[in-house]
C-alpha cells in the first residue's frame, strides 16, 4: 500500500535523527492531519524541521523504521510516499540536503583565477531568510551605520521606556525587562546606553507622567550605542532572527545555476582597475559580477580598506565630483523607465532606441575608467525588465482604481519587477528572481545569442531583484548588507522599472514614470530624481589573480 503525504498536510508526532526523540504533538504545532501509521521528522542540511523545504534547491531521502519512502518535488511542494509500512508503528526520517546548481565552470574553476579563489574560501549554503520578504539575518555588530537625534528641551523632560534586551515575537520584536528611566532623560540619559528603544523617535519612547510604553509587537529595535544631555546615537535592528547571515547561496538565473553573496559578507571584495568592488554573483554561465565599492578618486594603494570608506564612496565620479543623475530627463511617459527606451507612445515605448541619460553617464565613466580593461569584462545580460502585469487584483500604489489612457498613448501600468518586490499585502508573494522574461529587456553587447546586442559597453546597474538576493528589502530596513557599506547617503539606481501612474485625481494630472533605488530599503522613484550613479559590471570567469583572501584588508586583485 503506497501513501502519499503533502507537505501542507504534514503531520508530526516525532523528530527523528540517528536516534529518535519523542515529543507530544502540540509542542510542535497544531496538527491539521494525523497520519495513522506513519510518524516523521524532518532534517534540512543536518537541523531539524517542522516542515519541508519551500524550493527544490534540494536532494532528499528518507530512511523508514520498516517499509520504504521517498520524497519528490511535485507541483510547487514536496511530495512523501511510503510503501510496506508497518500500520501504526512506523516512523521515517526525510533529510533534505541543499544542492544549488553551480554556474559554469565552478567545480573546475583553473587554479589563479578569481572563480577558484571564491569557491575556495567560500561554503555555498541554503538563505537562512527568505529574499524579497525578508531582510538578511542580522545581529547589532554587524550593522555599520548609526544615527544621531537631537532631542529637544520638551524630550529632555520626559522619562523614558527601554529595555535592556529583546525576544523574538513571530516576525516582530519584544523588548525584556522594560522600565522607565529614574529621571527625565535630562538627568539619566546614561541609563539608556547599551539598552534598546521603542523608536527613534523621542516623542514616542517617553512622556512626561513616567508612565511605561509598550514595547511588544515592535517592526524593529534600536540599540543606543551612546547618549548626552541633547542627543542619542542608535542603531537600527531589523531582523530578530538573533544571528548573522553572511552566505553564497544559489537560485537560477538566464544562464543556469547562479551563486549570490547575501547578508553581512565580509570576503567579497576584489580590486580592479584600481578600484575596489562587492562580488554580487556568479553569473550561470561562470561571470563574475561586481558592484562598485570605492570609486578611489583618492588614488589610494588598497581601496578597499575601510580606512577610505565614506558614505559615498560606492557612487562614480562620472563628471569631475558629481556622482549623482537623473535616470532620464523626464518621467511623463511610459518609455522613461528604459535604460534604452523607444518612443513616447506605449505600442513603441519601450523599444532598445534611444540611450537613457544614465547610461550616457555610465558610458562616459566607462570610457574614462574601464575602456583599457575591456577584454577581461563579460558580456551578461543586463534585464531592464519591462514587462507589466496583468493581475489587476495588484495595485499597492493605487494607480489602476481610476487610471486613464490619453491621447497619446499613455497607460498606467505595474512593471513585472514591481510585484516581485514590492507587497500588495502578503508578503509571502514576493519572489525576487534572477531570470529576465523578456528579449527586449535583455541588454548585452555583442551577445545576440543570450540578449539582444543593443548595447555599447559591457555595464550596467544592478537589477532591484539582485539586490534583494543581497540582503535588502523593500518591507524593511536594512543596514547590515554588503551593500550599505559605502553607499549610507542617500539613494542610488537599480536596472528595474516598477511603474507608470496617470491618475486624474481631483481634476489633477499626476504623471510619473517610477524606478526601483536602493537606499536602507528598496523603494520607487521618479525616473528625473536625481540620485546616485553606483556601476555594476561583470568579469570573465578565465580572469586571474595575482593573490588576496577577499577581505577589505586583503581584497582579490584582479591581473
Amino acid at each position: 500500500m503506497n501513501k502519499k503525504l503533502p507537505l501542507i498536510s504534514l503531520f508530526i508526532m516525532s523528530i527523528v535523527s540517528i536516534f529518535y526523540w519523542t515529543f507530544k504533538p502540540k509542542e510542535l504545532y497544531e496538527a491539521k492531519w494525523n497520519a495513522p501509521d506513519t510518524t516523521l521528522a524532518i532534517t534540512i542540511d543536518g537541523e531539524i524541521s517542522t516542515t519541508f523545504p519551500t524550493t527544490n534547491m534540494y536532494t532528499g531521502t528518507v530512511e523508514c523504521t520498516s517499509g520504504t519512502g521517498k520524497v519528490e518535488w511535485k507541483n510547487s511542494k514536496w511530495i512523501l510516499t511510503t510503501s510496506g509500512v508497518t500500520n501504526g508503528s512506523t516512523r521515517c526520517n526525510a533529510n533534505f540536503t541543499y544542492k544549488a546548481t553551480p554556474p559554469n565552470g565552478w567545480d573546475n574553476a583553473a587554479t589563479g583565477t578569481l572563480l577558484a579563489a571564491i569557491k575556495n574560501n567560500s561554503t555555498v549554503r541554503v538563505a537562512m531568510t527568505k529574499p524579497g520578504q525578508e531582510v538578511s539575518a542580522h545581529v547589532v555588530d554587524d550593522i555599520t551605520e548609526t544615527t544621531s537625534v537631537s532631542i529637544s528641551t520638551t524630550y529632555q523632560k520626559y522619562y523614558w521606556t527601554y529595555g535592556t534586551a529583546w525576544q523574538a515575537n513571530g516576525t516582530k520584536f519584544d523588548l525584556i525587562n522594560t522600565t522607565i528611566t529614574s529621571d527625565t532623560y535630562a538627568n539619566s540619559y546614561s541609563e539608556i546606553v547599551g539598552k534598546y528603544l521603542i523608536s527613534s523617535s523621542p516623542s514616542v519612547n517617553g512622556n512626561s507622567t513616567a508612565t511605561l510604553k509598550s514595547g511588544t509587537n515592535l517592526s524593529s529595535v534600536y540599540y543606543v550605542v551612546s547618549a548626552t544631555a541633547t542627543s542619542f546615537i542608535y542603531k537600527q535592528i531589523t531582523s530578530n532572527r538573533g544571528t548573522t547571515e553572511a552566505v553564497l547561496a544559489g537560485t537560477n538565473d538566464d544562464y543556469g545555476g547562479s551563486y549570490y553573496f547575501r547578508g553581512a559578507v565580509k570576503n567579497n571584495y576584489v580590486k580592479f582597475a584600481n578600484k575596489c568592488w562587492r562580488i554580487v554573483r556568479i553569473t550561470g554561465n561562470g561571470a563574475i559580477k561586481l558592484v562598485l565599492h570605492n570609486d578611489n578618486t583618492s588614488s589610494a594603494t588598497n581601496p578597499c580598506s575601510s580606512t577610505n570608506n565614506s558614505s559615498t564612496a560606492a557612487f562614480a565620479r562620472y563628471s569631475g565630483t558629481t556622482y549623482k543623475s537623473k535616470f532620464n530627463d523626464s518621467s511623463d511617459y511610459n518609455a522613461y523607465v528604459g535604460f534604452m527606451y523607444g518612443t513616447t507612445d506605449i505600442s513603441t515605448a519601450f523599444t532598445n532606441t534611444n540611450k537613457s541619460t544614465i547610461m550616457t553617464n555610465l558610458e562616459t565613466w566607462y570610457k574614462n575608467n574601464l575602456s583599457s580593461y575591456e577584454s577581461k569584462l563579460a558580456d551578461v545580460i543586463w534585464c531592464n525588465d519591462k514587462d507589466s502585469i496583468n493581475d489587476m487584483s495588484y495595485d499597492p500604489r493605487s494607480i489602476c482604481s481610476n487610471a486613464i489612457i490619453d491621447e497619446s498613448g499613455r497607460v498606467a501600468l505595474y512593471h513585472a519587477a514591481y510585484k516581485r518586490i514590492v507587497s500588495s499585502g502578503d508578503s509571502n508573494d514576493l519572489q525576487p528572481n534572477l531570470i529576465c522574461t523578456n528579449d527586449v529587456s535583455k541588454l548585452t553587447v555583442s551577445d545576440t545569442t543570450n540578449g539582444n546586442g543593443a548595447l555599447k559597453y559591457k555595464i550596467g546597474l544592478l537589477t532591484a531583484d539582485e539586490v534583494a538576493f543581497a540582503g535588502m528589502s523593500s518591507l524593511n530596513k536594512n543596514f547590515s548588507s554588503y551593500l550599505t557599506e559605502n553607499a549610507s547617503d542617500g539613494y542610488w539606481w537599480t536596472l528595474s522599472p516598477a511603474y507608470f501612474a496617470y491618475l486624474n485625481m481631483m481634476d489633477h494630472d499626476i504623471i510619473q514614470a517610477q524606478v526601483l533605488e536602493v537606499g536602507d530599503s528598496i523603494l520607487d522613484g521618479s525616473s528625473d530624481e536625481t540620485i546616485s550613479v553606483r556601476p555594476s559590471i561583470a568579469l570573465i570567469s578565465s580572469v586571474t589573480i595575482s593573490g588576496g583572501s577577499g577581505t577589505s584588508e586583503d581584497p582579490y586583485v584582479v591581473n
